[in-house]
Parts: C-alpha cells; sequence; structure tokens
C-alpha cells in the first residue's frame, strides 16, 4: 500500500517536472502605448535614469526607499541603485546597456537574486510616438521558476501599463509646454520672419539636370507616414517650428524656402527625413545643437529638378517621372534627395502647393 503511494508520489512528482520543462525558458511581459510627442521627445525621458521616478509605477510604493546613481543620468552606462524594506519594491539596480538614439533603450536590471532586460522600443506613428516597454528573463533549468515564469505577466504586466500611463502624461505635458512656450515667446521676443519662398517653381516644365552649390542650413531629424497628408503638413510644421526658435535664438537669419531631405522609406511607410531651412549667410562660429537642431551644409553637384503640384502625399507620381528621366538619359542616380516648399500649407489648398523635388545624379 504505502510502495503504490510512494510510486504513485514519484510519477506526479516526474511529471510536474516533466512538464516544467514544456515552459518557455525565456518569460517575456510586454505593453505599448501612444505618446502624442516626437520619438526624440520620448528617448530624451527613458534614456534619463535621473527622471525614471517621475513615471515609475513603483516609486510611490514606498516613498523612504533610497536610491544612488552612477556615472552620467543618461545614456549607456547610466545607472541607478535602490534599496527599500517594502517586498514590492525591495533592493536593486538597473543600468543601461544599449541606446540608440530615437529608437531604443535597454536596461540590465538586478532584484536582489534575479536577474533581467527591460527594452524600450520607440516607433513613430500616426499620432505620435508608439513606445513599446518589454521585460525578458531568462529562467535557466529551475522547474519552480519555469512555472513561476508563467505567472509573470499577470505580476507585473499592469505596473507596466500603469508606468506607459504615466511616461505618457509627463512626455505629453512637456510636449504641449514647449509648444505653448515657444508660440508665446518666440526666440528672443521678435516677430517669427517669414520663411522665404523659392521663385523658381514652374510644375508646367519637365524634368531638367541642374547644378547646386553647398548652402549653410539648420535642420532637425523628422518621420511622418508617407501616405497621410496631414501628418506630413504636421510634422514639417513642428519641425520648421523648432527651426526658427533655433535661428532666432541664435540670430540666424533664413534665406531661402524650408526643405526636407529624405533620410529613409520604411517597409511600414514612415517617411524619416531632415527638416532644413537655408541661411542667409554661413555662422561665424561654431554653434552647439540644442533641442535636435544644428548647423550643417546641403548637397554640392548635379541633380535632377522637377516641381510637383499637389498634396505631398502625391509626391511619389513625381519621383517616378524623375527615376523614367534619369532611365532614359542615361543617369546613374545618388541616394540623396530633397524637397524644396515653395507653397505655405497653411496658406495655401493642398491641389495648389508648389514643390520643387531633386534627386541627386552623377
Amino acid at each position: 500500500m504505502v510502495r503504490n503511494i510512494l510510486i504513485g508520489l514519484g510519477v506526479v512528482v516526474a511529471l510536474g517536472i516533466g512538464g516544467a520543462f514544456l515552459t518557455p525558458q525565456v518569460a517575456h511581459v510586454e505593453r505599448s502605448t501612444v505618446v502624442a510627442a516626437s520619438p526624440d521627445e520620448v528617448f530624451a525621458i527613458v534614456n534619463d535614469l535621473s527622471r525614471f521616478n517621475e513615471w515609475s509605477p513603483w516609486a510611490k510604493l514606498d516613498p523612504a526607499t533610497k536610491y544612488s546613481m552612477d556615472g552620467a543620468p543618461a545614456g549607456v552606462g547610466a545607472k541607478m541603485s535602490w534599496t527599500s524594506n517594502n517586498p514590492n519594491v525591495g533592493n536593486g539596480a538597473q543600468e543601461i546597456v544599449e541606446s540608440t538614439e530615437f529608437s531604443h533603450v535597454k536596461m540590465k536590471l538586478n532584484f536582489d537574486d534575479s536577474e533581467g532586460f527591460a527594452t524600450y522600443t520607440l516607433a513613430a506613428t500616426e499620432g505620435g510616438t508608439k513606445v513599446t516597454w518589454s521585460f525578458d528573463t531568462d529562467l535557466g533549468m529551475n522547474p519552480i521558476a519555469r512555472y513561476f515564469g508563467l505567472t509573470l505577466d499577470g505580476m507585473i504586466g499592469k505596473d507596466y501599463e500603469a508606468g506607459l500611463a504615466g511616461l505618457k502624461v509627463l512626455v505629453e505635458k512637456g510636449a504641449q509646454a514647449a509648444t505653448a512656450e515657444a508660440l508665446a515667446t518666440p526666440g528672443n521676443g521678435a516677430t517669427p520672419p517669414d520663411i522665404p519662398m523659392s521663385a523658381a517653381a514652374d510644375p508646367t516644365k519637365g524634368p531638367e539636370v541642374v547644378s547646386v552649390s553647398a548652402k549653410p542650413v539648420i535642420l532637425t531629424r523628422g518621420t511622418a507616414k508617407a501616405a497621410d497628408n496631414a501628418a506630413i503638413s504636421a510634422a514639417l510644421g513642428a519641425a520648421n517650428q523648432k527651426l526658427l526658435n533655433y535661428g532666432m535664438a541664435h540670430d540666424l537669419p533664413i534665406g531661402g524656402a524650408s526643405l526636407a531631405i529624405t533620410i529613409s522609406h520604411s517597409v511600414d511607410g514612415d517617411w524619416v527625413f531632415d527638416a532644413a531651412m537655408p541661411l542667409a549667410e554661413k555662422p561665424a562660429k561654431e554653434i552647439a545643437e540644442a533641442d535636435g537642431v544644428k548647423v550643417g551644409e546641403t548637397y554640392a553637384g548635379r541633380a535632377v529638378k522637377l516641381t510637383h503640384k499637389g498634396p505631398y502625399n502625391t509626391m511619389a507620381e513625381t519621383y517616378a517621372r524623375i527615376r523614367a528621366y534619369t532611365k532614359e538619359k542615361g543617369l546613374t542616380e545618388k541616394t540623396i534627395a530633397w524637397e524644396e516648399y515653395v507653397g505655405d500649407p497653411s496658406e495655401t489648398e493642398d491641389a495648389e502647393l508648389l514643390t520643387n523635388v531633386y534627386v541627386a545624379v552623377e
């Protein structure tokens, strides 16, 4: 009888241990939200550990928690440690081990005797930036840990949702405040200058080869859905406002129509660009980058030019005409293309907008 019971218990234990190894070795928890702000504005917060407790879901659990910082507060090498008598907070540390500007931050986490990695992934999307916060930990070959991993999502998933909600409020509040301040006090208080518009725009002309010279510009990175005309206008408008603020803050006179230099087109339909404004003259001294805006220089050399008339999201037709022209003429295209905005979208109907499109060629 006893022998049979022991055999039965042995079978149950064996089945329990065997079942554990059918569960995932790596436990994964993930939550996402959309923040109405640019990727650089979100990145500035999640890449800075000194600001973690401004939105952390655990910061309020124990006000007596003691924190310490090692290294710089932001970027790879930044490290925050904490100690708490509250079992829901405990003792631990997090250190930034990977940081890719405006898109990715990865942290190594240590909680008492356990270890894992938290990752923030940022991607431009309609309405702002999609922020994905994930956690991964290797449970190894411990059967108890394997079963524990199945409960992890239920244990911390709500914390991640609360944290993302806090991050969303914090970033959006900052973005709104920055916009309001820029509109209320532009630069040194002077009226923002009108952006000069190029007169050399003729939509009745076909493609032509032109020679362009390098020009000093101020520029900043932006993203928008290539098929969404409203999103493109909004992204360009926000970027141009940043450029104007920077120009006025450093007394840099604008000397031409605003530009958008194509950086890439993603498979998800995102257009990544550098918004730029030509300067009337090259700055006499070096000016530091601020708020994602810096001084640069445009391409110099040959390019095919064609004036596009109509909404920004129909620009693909014009690029197709340029490609057909370069193929017909035996021209080799370079991986450099930009657009010069002749019309002001706030004052011009979409159908009447004029845009000079340039594609660099050998």
